[in-house]
This record gives structure tokens, C-alpha cells and sequence, in this order.
């Protein structure tokens, strides 16, 4: 596949550590294209951690790893995926969330719907009852990377709704023409929001696969939760935006600072 998953992670708990070692071998497993991991942490604990672990269950031979070490306390996720836009070159990417797995027909759907022109974005699972939360504990978990089949997840998840993150798989060229990420939404909140309106304001074509997600459940930080203290700016920042039309939207976006710095990265 023409295909490279972008997977930006910082791992402050044990369960998301469980969740991206599952993530990634399951990845690495079943789908035929480069999976890249930037962590962006004071401890390069993907690495040291969750590489050997992995190494257990499948070839990583696809598995490319980048660090940046930084002891600021808030981790944005936009700011790193537009870090690993830059450093792919694969006509798809999908930004990926490392507590997410799909059937493996939806990825192959996904990609074959870009790969083959039939959209621009596509977003790999229904809007509405299509999430299966997985209660994913140790025993779950142990159970899953040494079969990587979604069954041992059918044996304790819920039904729960589904709109707009986890994963979504974009034409990159037309990723990098409508704007990237925005990274002036400062860690968890309301940027998948921004980008899923960006995308239809700007007249991309947006597909979704009629299919279930499983989300792998587990704790939460400031960097994933409301409890962000930059929730409420990036909450504001998103109402401002949605009021734009295309025109004031291009405006907006031709006006920062960090396109600026990643047109020329990507020169």
C-alpha cells in the first residue's frame, strides 16, 4: 500500500502503553505499508518499552520511530501530526489514534477509496452507535497481542456512539492543501472538530466505511480529557472558526505563522 499510519503518541499511563503496543502490532501484522511513531516526551519509553514488546509478535521492519524530547507538560497532537506529514511520502496517510483497531476490511476500504480517487478523506467507521468500547485490562490485553484477533475484544465490550476521531485516512497532497493540522489547538480538544468542518468547508470529498471501531479504554490525563486548561481557549478558538465560510476560511489559514514554517519544511 501506498499508505503510512502517523501516530503521535506520549505515553503517561501503563494502559496507553498496553494500548499502543496492541495498536501497532496489529498494524504491523495485517496491513502492508509504514507505520511512523513520533513521541514527544522527557522518556523515550516507546522505544525502550513497547519496541521490544512488539518485536515479540511481528516483524517491525515497517515500524519507523521518532523522538523529540520535551518537558513541556502539555502534548499537541496537531502540531505533531504535521510533524509526521512532513516526514511521509506516501500518497495516504492516516492519522492514527494508538487506542484505536478496525476491522481489517475498513482499512482496506479506506484506502482503496483515495488510492483509487473516490474521495479525499475517509473516515473508517459509521457516525453514530458504531463504537465498541473494549474494556481492555491486563488479562484482555495479554490475550489480544499474543493472537491479534479482534474476537478476544468481543468478549467484554459496549455499545457506545461514534463521530469524528480516532482515525482518519486523508489524500496526503490534499492534507497538505487545505491546511494540516491546526496547531494552535494546544493539546486535547476540539481540533477534530475543526478539521472535519475544514475539510467539507473547503469542498473535499469525505467518504465513511459503515463499519464498527473499537476503542481500547483507558485512563485519562489533562492531554486527554476537558480537564486540559487549554480547553476552554481551544473551545473558543473552534467557535470562531466554524463561523468562517470558505473564503474567510482560506483568509484565516493563509494568516499563520505555523503554515508558513511547514510550507517551507515541505519544499
Amino acid at each position: 500500500m501506498d499508505l503510512t499510519f502517523l501516530i503521535p503518541t506520549r505515553i503517561e499511563t501503563e494502559d496507553r502503553l498496553r494500548n499502543i503496543i496492541s495498536s501497532v502490532s496489529y498494524l504491523l501484522k495485517y496491513i502492508p505499508a509504514k507505520v511512523i511513531v513520533k513521541e514527544v516526551s522527557n522518556n523515550s519509553t516507546f522505544q525502550f518499552r513497547a519496541i521490544p514488546e512488539i518485536r515479540k509478535y511481528v516483524d517491525t521492519s515497517n515500524l519507523i520511530y521518532l523522538y523529540e524530547e520535551s518537558s513541556e507538560p502539555w502534548f499537541c497532537k496537531s502540531k505533531v501530526l504535521n510533524d509526521l506529514i512532513v516526514a511521509s511520502n506516501t500518497k495516504v496517510v492516516a492519522n492514527y489514534d494508538v487506542d484505536c483497531i478496525l476491522p481489517l476490511s475498513s482499512y482496506h476500504q479506506a484506502y482503496d477509496a483515495i488510492n483509487n480517487d473516490h474521495a479525499d478523506v475517509v473516515y473508517p467507521y459509521g457516525c453514530g452507535i458504531y463504537q465498541w468500547k473494549s474494556e481492555y485490562d491486563i488479562q484482555i490485553y495479554e490475550e489480544f497481542v499474543n493472537t491479534l484477533n479482534t474476537s478476544t475484544l468481543d468478549k467484554r465490550k459496549s455499545l457506545s456512539n461514534s463521530t469524528i476521531g480516532w482515525t482518519q485516512f486523508i489524500n496526503r497532497q490534499v492534507y497538505i492543501d487545505s491546511f494540516m493540522m491546526n496547531e494552535n489547538f494546544i493539546s486535547w480538544g476540539c481540533e477534530d472538530d475543526e478539521f472535519y468542518y475544514r475539510m467539507r468547508v473547503l469542498g473535499n470529498r469525505i467518504a465513511r466505511i459503515d463499519n464498527y471501531v473499537y476503542h481500547l479504554e483507558h485512563s485519562r490525563t489533562n492531554n486527554s480529557w476537558f480537564s486540559n486548561p487549554n480547553f476552554n481557549n481551544n473551545y473558543q478558538l473552534w467557535n470562531q472558526i466554524k463561523t468562517f465560510d470558505k473564503n474567510q476560511l482560506i483568509q484565516y489559514y493563509k494568516n499563520q505563522d505555523y503554515l508558513k514554517k511547514r510550507r517551507q519544511e515541505l519544499v
